[in-house]
């Protein structure tokens, strides 16, 4: 079934949150957890030899530096092509509502409070810092493989810059020698200045700059936690037990998504319209206690028929509305209806697909396993001077070069008005199915449409 995206969020708690960094690798939690206790009791030693006054502090700065290194850099399993590509995200307030920006700032705050410490230094420790942040960035882009991104920068220098201020503020209040902002002024000069030359000769030859929209998955709001707990409970009573939720936004002109985790599955809510809705319950096979029973029980179905009852019933109870004027067709999924049989709904007006969908799946046992609503009630007309099928397919014919006999006619969003628009769907195999679409009317084809990524040409439409 169509409708998931999927990215599953973490719980906001210690274990989790170790998951999150380390994932399930105790071979390299034990190696860097070791090197760096070596390099702590290895910079005391070194610092007491230079009769540092803060020795303590330095091996602690070196230790939380490797760890640092550790997780960002060497840490197996997340590495992939070494492209150069640095991502600009153009709304960089959103880190602060990520759990991964979170986490870079708790990361970074306590190398921003020891960095003072031990160079008593405000204004060292911060550029120390930034420069610590710049070229973790640079080297997961060009040679480690991993992300690089300007909200990590901009998440890493505010922990440092709030573990700096924590320390100065600690330094004022307390009878120790207050840290003052013009300690190590050429040091911090040559620092910046050597960052500065190195990250631009870098921007200008190894490291390609490029500009997005955030899509980090960000922290949901009470509004959002609530309107995930409605539609969850409108759907399946108090049968899934919601463990968390958070907010994907929208690319290319799409809604944003609250994304709702709870045990064995997950769904999504369309915000802020709340007008699609999709769930998976239980992904499997075999039905489980996951998949959620009707009130009473229904009996297993034998065939197409058998579970179109039991969607029926389902949906009259919960989605009446969605039933309204619309087309109902069963049709199984995998081999002999492995997973079940899905009971569609559709609204066709003229020969076009309205937006309006609901989707029900029933598995072996008769009971529900995965759900789509898609409630439409904006303004549209359909006119009666629409190109054929068939010329639709010419036209994708004659400008890709490619053959189709699957299209079907869909009232779809282009660029803020609903307009009847061809679906023309080109196989290049089983599992690379690619939509092509062209304007019912002009008959010229539209090379993007925001917020329409999906395959809408489905078995029971074509």
């Amino acid at each position: 079934m169509a409708g998931f995206t999927l990215a599953t969020p973490c719980s906001w708690n210690g274990t989790v949150l170790l998951e999150a960094i380390f994932g399930d690798k105790p071979g390299f939690i034990l190696v860097s957890t070791l090197t760096s206790l070596a390099v702590f009791f290895a910079g005391i030693k070194i610092a007491r030899r230079k009769d540092a006054q803060n020795a303590w502090a330095v091996g602690t700065l070196c230790a939380l530096v490797v760890m640092e290194v550790s997780v960002t850099l060497l840490l197996p399993g997340g590495a992939g092509a070494t492209d150069g590509i640095c991502y600009l995200n153009r709304d960089p307030v959103n880190v602060f509502m990520t759990t991964q920006g979170i986490m870079n700032i708790a990361m970074f705050i306590p190398i921003g409070f020891f960095a003072v410490r031990a160079t008593r230094s405000p204004l060292l420790s911060l550029v120390g810092g930034a420069t610590l942040s710049v070229a973790t960035e640079f080297a997961q882009a060009t040679v480690f493989g991993r992300n690089c991104d300007s909200n990590d920068f901009a998440a890493n220098f505010t922990g440092a810059a709030i573990g700096v201020v924590v320390a100065y503020v600690v330094s004022v209040i307390s009878s120790q020698p207050r840290f003052r902002w013009e300690n190590r002024l050429k040091q911090s000069g040559i620092l910046l200045v050597a960052a500065l030359v190195a990250g631009g000769i870098s921007i200008n030859t190894v490291i390609i700059p490029v500009a997005l929209d955030d899509s980090s998955i960000q922290l949901s709001s009470p509004t959002q936690e609530e309107a995930a707990r409605t539609a969850m409970r409108r759907a399946f009573d108090n049968h899934v037990n919601i463990t968390k939720t958070t907010l994907r936004p929208g690319m290319e002109g799409a809604e944003d998504q609250v994304v709702i985790a709870f045990p064995n599955g997950i769904a999504q809510l369309s915000w802020p319209s709340r007008s699609e809705f999709s769930v998976l319950l239980e992904p499997e096979s075999t039905p489980g206690r996951y998949s959620f029973p009707l009130d009473p029980p229904a009996s297993s179905p034998k065939d197409a028929n058998g579970a179109q009852k039991i969607a029926r019933t389902y949906a009259q109870s919960r989605y009446s509305e969605q039933m309204k004027g619309a087309t109902v067709k069963t049709f199984p999924i995998g081999d002999n209806a492995k997973f079940g049989w899905i009971t569609s709904w559709r609204i066709n007006e003229d020969g076009v697909l309205l937006p309006n969908r609901l989707d029900v799946q029933v598995n072996r046992a008769g009971r529900i396993s995965q759900l789509v609503v898609r409630e439409f009630a904006e303004k549209y007309s359909i006119p009666r001077d629409r190109i054929s099928k068939d010329a639709a397919i010419g036209i994708v014919k004659s400008k890709v070069g490619l053959d189709s006999d699957r299209a079907s006619e869909h009232l779809i969003k282009v660029y803020g008005d609903y307009k009847p628009t061809w679906v023309i769907a080109v196989e290049h195999s089983p599992d690379d199915v690619e939509s092509f679409f062209v304007d019912s009317r002009s008959g010229k084809m539209i090379d993007n449409i925001p917020g329409v990524s999906e395959n809408l040409t489905s078995p029971q439409t074509s």
